[in-house]
């Protein structure tokens, strides 16, 4: 066993010593029950010089206090720019992160990261929802697929699920594909948008201003969701169709860009 896996086991063991609030034979026999993880979208099609996020994601799981997945992918094709913890664990609790590493030179043909997170104390998690988000960009034509698996012991088609006591909870891996294709116009810039009629841009579905769409845009506009002008949480940011209130079509207009670079 590797340094850093003794060290995951050892900070479990710690956060798992006082008594679990759900009970370690209830949540085992909860959990596994058609429990899936995967990467999402299962198959993207981008341009070469694209910046676009994909997302692991777990469907039906009960009693989760901490994951440890790997993925590999074609440095031919894909350079990962990063990765960072979901809203799921985090939505039940304090998390540690024990792992973090993007690894370009893995082997001679692929790169691979390892995201490794547990929730403190005797939180735990039910149901579906984001793990982790990863951000590749699209350097060549090709494919490239994303390959959802576990180490030590190696599993091809399940990643590291546990439970209360850590026990492991049985899954389902499931890859992803991307393709790569060429740029429709020679990857020249695209021309700038018309100015506004007024003079003055409109709210940006792109919220925190990283130039793309994606889950954290719309996690702001969701944390002001049922404000109007004038109440403390009220953001105009978030407010994008300008009508003083957060609602669904503020969300719905971020979801129509969803995944798009802006």
């Amino acid at each position: 066993m590797k340094f850093v896996e003794k060290a995951v086991v050892f900070v479990l063991l710690l956060m798992y010593g006082s008594s679990c609030v759900l009970g370690v034979g209830q949540a085992f026999s909860q959990a596994g029950a058609g429990t899936e993880v995967c990467v999402h979208p299962d198959e993207v099609m981008v341009k070469v010089g694209e910046v676009f996020d994909v997302y692991v994601n777990v469907c039906d799981v009960f009693g989760l206090q901490g994951f440890d997945f790997m993925l590999t992918y074609d440095t031919d094709v894909l350079d990962c720019l990063g990765l960072e913890e979901g809203t799921f664990l985090s939505s039940f609790g304090d998390t540690f992160i024990a792992m973090n590493e993007v690894d370009d030179k893995f082997s001679s043909e692929l790169g691979r990261v390892w995201f490794a997170i547990a929730i403190l104390g005797e939180g735990y998690a039910d149901g579906s929802g984001t793990l982790a988000v990863l951000r590749f960009n699209a350097t060549a034509v090709g494919e490239s697929v994303l390959n959802l698996y576990s180490d030590y012991p190696h599993k091809p088609d399940e990643v590291k699920l546990t439970t209360c006591g850590l026990q492991a909870i049985p899954n389902i891996a499931m890859d992803g594909y991307v393709v790569v294709e060429h740029c429709s116009n020679g990857c020249d810039p695209p021309d700038p948008p018309d100015p506004p009629a007024n003079g003055v841009d409109p709210p940006s579905p792109d919220v925190n201003n990283d130039g793309f769409v994606n889950i954290l845009d719309l996690a702001m506009i969701a944390g002001a969701y049922g404000a109007s002008a004038g109440d403390d949480v009220y953001d105009v940011k978030v407010d994008l169709d300008e009508n003083g209130l957060v609602n669904i079509c503020d969300v719905a207009i971020c979801a129509l860009v969803f995944g798009q670079n802006v």
